[in-house]
């Protein structure tokens, strides 16, 4: 076919016909041996192919060009100012669009754009943070679905405050590796409000008292999360959860009960201002006097120093062997003994810290419990 013959026939052919001849236009515009000449004829008929008055021509070229990268940049641009139908192939795949592009078609196109844009091969972290900003439900499901999506935690933290109390959001949120430990405490805390307003509601418990189980459950949670946390994580969450509130006195005794060292050091080092290594060093060998002295600047209550410092004498004194099974053994001898020692360092005292290290108690000696008729079932099975 001669090159002006190509645009005779494209302004008689039908538009089924020229539909069809997109595909293997576009191949020979891209992969031909085409001299300069016929290949700026060859890009006129694309230009009018962009220009067709027929919406299925012009989304069977949004197809065909989508793939390709040395194609002209303005046939890109053209057909992604398009109608949606036609605009959507180059927003889902075309590797010529730039970031900004991509950004201002968030914020101005339709949902069906944004959501072909969520499904992109690979999505900047500029790109994520607007979809979660500006995406509506869908789109922000098919990015969270979407492996080549790079979230930060700022996207992910957006994304929660405005979507996470839908239900299929929260669990794709949860399904990806890379969400931060501080946005997954924060999404379990919300939960928790929302399943206590629900109990409450119904009258099944009485408010206050819901209060405090589901604070109990939070705080469990969170110290089971810190327990996988590496050095960055453990510091991002202890900063979430000393700016929302949730850095507790009882959390702190909660993470000593079950071991975790780490956390109370990383708490402690934010609160009180000191290094962390000067703090581990004070909880490894600081004598009580001193470390009294690290508590008050942390500003943690005065009547709380006794049991931080029974939990860290029973620390001290107790290894957690690593064998398999061994972290509720652990567990469960560390809460009984500091609560032993609690009360010998307050005899006498009935206050809420021995009442929440009493629940503990019965918390992990059920735990072990469970875990140990779990494994006999086991046994049972694989016998």
């Amino acid at each position: 076919m001669g090159r002006f013959r190509l645009i005779d026939w494209m302004d008689n052919a039908p538009a089924q016909a020229r539909a069809s001849a997109v595909p293997a236009l576009v191949r020979s515009y891209v992969h031909g041996e085409l001299t300069p000449e016929a290949r700026e004829v060859m890009e006129a008929a694309l230009m009018l192919l962009a220009d067709d008055p027929s919406v299925d021509v012009r989304r069977a070229l949004a197809e065909a060009l989508s793939i390709h990268e040395t194609v002209p940049r303005h046939l890109i641009v053209a057909l992604s100012q398009d109608l949606p139908a036609v605009a959507e192939p180059i927003f889902r795949r075309s590797p010529c669009l730039i970031d900004s592009e991509l950004v201002m078609a968030v914020s101005l196109g339709t949902p069906s754009v944004v959501r072909a844009i969520a499904g992109r091969p690979w999505i900047s972290f500029e790109v994520a943070d607007a979809i979660a900003a500006e995406g509506d439900r869908d789109a922000v499901l098919a990015m969270l679905a979407n492996s080549g999506a790079d979230l930060d935690g700022e996207a992910f933290a957006t994304i929660a405050a405005r979507l996470g109390a839908d239900g299929d959001v929260r669990e794709a949120l949860f399904a990806r590796p890379d969400l931060p430990l501080a946005v997954r405490q924060s999404l379990i805390s919300a939960l928790g409000e929302k399943l206590g307003r629900f109990l409450v509601d119904r009258a099944w418990i009485a408010p206050k008292r819901a209060g405090v189980v589901l604070r109990e459950a939070c705080d469990k949670a969170t110290v089971f999360l810190a327990g996988s946390a590496d050095e960055a994580e453990l510091a991002a969450l202890v900063e979430h959860l000393r700016s929302s509130g949730q850095l507790t006195t009882a959390l702190l005794i909660r993470s000593m009960c079950e071991g975790h060292i780490r956390f109370l050091e990383a708490a402690l080092a934010r609160l009180s201002g000191l290094p962390a290594t000067r703090v581990y060093a004070l909880l490894m060998d600081g004598r009580p006097g001193a470390l009294r002295a690290l508590f008050a600047r942390a500003g943690l209550p005065e009547r709380s120093h006794a049991a931080f410092l029974a939990a860290l004498d029973v620390w001290r004194e107790l290894d957690y062997d690593g064998r398999e099974g061994d972290r509720p053994r652990y567990g469960r001898r560390m809460v009984e003994r500091i609560l032993t020692r609690y009360q010998e360092f307050a005899p006498g005292e009935v206050d809420d810290l021995l009442a929440m290290l009493r629940r503990l108690a019965a918390e992990s000696a059920r735990t072990a419990a469970r875990d140990m008729m779990a494994a006999r079932r086991e046994g049972r099975r694989a016998a």
